[in-house]
């Protein structure tokens, strides 16, 4: 299933929050973020960070 940009600022504060939150299960999750020159933005769920 996807989920758009749009999707996700209309949840309900709360579910959004606990939807995020459960996105990597048990694991801890960080978020890693990148703009590129042409303004295209890249994010991505990473749950080991070395």
């Amino acid at each position: 299933m996807k989920y758009t940009k749009q999707d996700i600022k209309e949840m309900d504060q709360r579910y959004r929050a606990h939807f995020i939150n459960s996105l990597s299960g048990f694991k801890s999750a960080n978020l890693v973020g990148t703009r590129g020159l042409n303004g295209l933005d890249n994010l991505c769920i990473v749950s080991s960070v070395v």
